[in-house]
């Protein structure tokens, strides 16, 4: 692949302040290589956690930024002020679907429920034939170990879509040296299927999850996705009969413990490797409502980014 063709890359990342320097540090690079390199960023819009961090570090050293919001969220999520383009949407569904079609490549740095939901979208649409997109995963540190583990024997599966990397450093050259499958389509016109409408339209219904492919991972991310937005009441159960579900479940663990998923995010969904008993704990389920502004995105990281452009000599953007 020709890394002139790539100018717009959307990042896929983590809207939690309260993770450790180490993915920070990863977040502040990626934003640094796209900005060096004259590149465009697009993301999610907002100004906390990794997010804020990448968005910050791609504008002070001189790249453009495009950000990407529901119209909906604008008062819950903080937007980022400072961005060279902001896009407000009617709901995440078409967030998630402008900054795809915007990407001519993908890279997903480590982050929660939101960000599994991206990466599955893009990797269920790989298995649909319908993009020739490279998808870089930034695995530091082992992050997406256990994930990986869950994807690779999964029927569909696209090893040749997924490129894997230990740092951010080594995003371009992996990209520089991908071949795009020949069986995708680069018509950007494509219909993406998505499943919002079914989630939400299902009242207060329970969703079981018993077949392990990507489709039903992205369904199930989507579900956890908006049920941590306060979006449905619908509980959520995973049938993890013969531990096939076990090694996305030690992901979310993972995640839950480097503070990309808040702790009572892990009770939004329940998890039994018999029927009757996951029927049991569906039945006893209640609502919970996650106080994202302070259990997740932690202080606005704004303020670093009029503080970097002002010293490198740049004015602050309008």
């Amino acid at each position: 692949m020709n890394l002139s063709d790539i100018q717009r890359v959307t990042v896929y990342l983590g809207s939690s302040g309260r993770c450790r320097e180490v993915f920070k540090d990863e977040a502040k690079r990626m934003g640094e290589m796209i900005g060096e390199s004259g590149r465009t960023l697009v993301y999610g819009g907002m100004d906390s956690g990794l997010m804020g961090i990448v968005a910050n570090h791609a504008l002070s050293s001189g790249g453009k930024v495009i950000g990407v919001i529901p119209k909906n969220l604008k008062d819950s999520e903080r937007i980022h002020p400072n961005l060279n383009e902001t896009i407000l949407v009617p709901d995440l569904w078409e967030r998630k679907l402008k900054m795809f079609r915007r990407a001519d490549a993908v890279v997903v740095l480590p982050g929660g429920f939101g960000t599994l939901d991206e990466l599955t979208e893009v990797l269920h649409w790989a298995a649909l034939g319908l993009h020739r997109k490279p998808i870089v995963l930034v695995n530091k540190e082992n992050y997406w170990d256990r994930l990986i583990d869950f994807l690779k024997p999964l029927p569909d599966f696209r090893a040749d879509y997924l490129l894997v990397t230990d740092s951010v450093e080594k995003v371009f050259a992996a990209l520089e040296n991908w071949t795009p499958p020949q069986d995708g389509t680069d018509d950007d016109t494509v219909s993406f299927p998505h499943f919002e409408g079914v989630i939400l339209n299902g009242a207060k219904e329970a969703l079981i999850f018993e077949e392990t492919t990507v489709k039903q991972t992205y369904i199930l991310s989507t579900a956890l996705g908006l049920k941590q937005l306060d979006k449905h009441e619908r509980p959520l159960g995973i049938l993890n009969e013969q531990g096939r579900f076990t090694a996305l479940l030690d992901w979310i663990a993972h995640a839950q413990a480097e503070h990309f998923i808040s702790d009572r995010c892990t009770l939004l969904f329940s998890v039994d490797e018999t029927m009757s008993g996951l029927k049991k704990k569906l039945n006893e389920h209640t609502h919970i409502h996650i106080d994202l502004q302070n259990e997740k995105w932690g202080p606005s990281m704004t303020p670093s980014h009029i503080e970097l452009t002002r010293k490198n000599g740049q004015p602050p953007k309008k």
